[in-house]
């Protein structure tokens, strides 16, 4: 049975009473920003939907940290309750992966498929991780990790105006 909770830091409560092992930092307002390790980050989400009667997710994105280290932040908003739930998940390799939380938010679907797709972030069990952004030809590339190097050598498709010569330190140009 759905209810929702009197605050964020009650939440915050509730969860980590039932798991331990998940961190709370609060954060300005009726928020709160909860570190979930990624094995636990399906058991946080069925949390959420069965603890906040109508909790939405709001956005699902990745951040690359550099050196194989990533997080992915999910962020739940409850209209009635006026609060936002906040997760963040480390996780880390060259091939770095979570579970789908897309069956139990729908709404998540197509932020997961983002994820994956720029940041090579698998989530498993998705049902569908097809390019939802990019040319066939970047699949496999990720183009928001910080070792992706760009080349402009398609900047002519763009239609913007290639970009100007930077001046070279002391006033020269290049």
């Amino acid at each position: 049975m759905s209810k929702t909770p009197g605050s964020a830091s009650t939440l915050a409560r509730t969860i980590i009473n039932k798991y331990p092992d998940i961190e709370s930092k609060p954060l300005d307002g009726n928020k709160v920003e909860l570190v979930v390790p990624p094995e636990r980050i399906r058991d946080i989400v069925n949390m959420i939907d069965e603890e906040v009667s109508d909790a939405l997710p709001e956005s699902l994105f990745g951040v690359d940290l550099t050196e194989d280290k990533y997080e992915v932040i999910y962020i739940f908003w409850s209209h009635e309750g006026k609060m936002l739930i906040q997760l963040r998940v480390s996780l880390e390799g060259e091939t770095p992966e979570i579970e789908t939380v897309s069956d139990i938010f729908p709404g998540l679907d197509w932020h997961e498929r983002e994820t994956h797709e720029l940041y090579g972030i698998n989530f498993k069990n998705h049902p569908d991780l097809r390019l939802l952004l990019l040319p066939d030809e970047l699949e496999g590339k990720f183009p928001m990790r910080k070792s992706f190097l760009t080349d402009r050598s398609r900047m002519d498709e763009t239609g913007l105006a290639r970009p100007k010569p930077r001046p070279k330190p002391g006033g020269e140009s290049s």
